[in-house]
């Protein structure tokens, strides 16, 4: 059975508990939490500032940031989810139709499919409530995403 679709227990987020488990690699596990802290400062705050009006939090807070590996034959796809976030982004680390095919990411209730990120582009939507969505199957190759759940104080 696919992990990815059953929740299970994880040490290595606070309360020890995963809703929806990926194949990912925790920032906190390579000491680079620091790094990516300043990195959400720099370039997404600025971003967050014009796309969520009324979070003008300074910096941003993101406690859950990981690397997700979709590969066919291990963990092709996720199934559709709430993200545990005000917001989340996610940030394409390799090149569609070069490193793999398939993959991206649809939003369920607004209907519409995001398959086609450039490496380093980042797409940034709501994670509670309204923007439910899933991960698309990822049909060859490695496909890996850098995932991070923003919480503006």
């Amino acid at each position: 059975m696919n992990r990815a679709f059953f929740a299970t227990q994880d040490s290595r987020i606070e309360g020890g508990y995963e809703s929806v488990p990926t194949r990912d690699i925790h920032m906190k596990q390579i000491n680079f939490d620091l790094e990516w802290h300043q990195f959400l400062r720099e370039y997404v705050q600025p971003v967050q500032k014009r796309v969520f009006m009324g979070y003008d939090s300074d910096p941003p807070q993101a406690n859950l940031n990981f690397v997700v590996r979709y590969r066919p034959d291990e963990q092709p796809a996720l199934q559709p989810h709430h993200d545990a976030s005000t917001y989340t982004i996610n940030i394409a680390l390799n090149t569609p139709h070069k490193d793999y095919e398939g993959g991206g990411c649809r939003f369920v209730r607004q209907d519409c499919s995001v398959t086609e990120s450039r490496r380093g582009w980042m797409l940034m939507h709501p994670g509670r409530l309204t923007h439910y969505h899933e991960g698309l199957p990822t049909t060859k190759g490695t496909r890996y995403i850098f995932v991070s759940f923003v919480d503006p104080e």
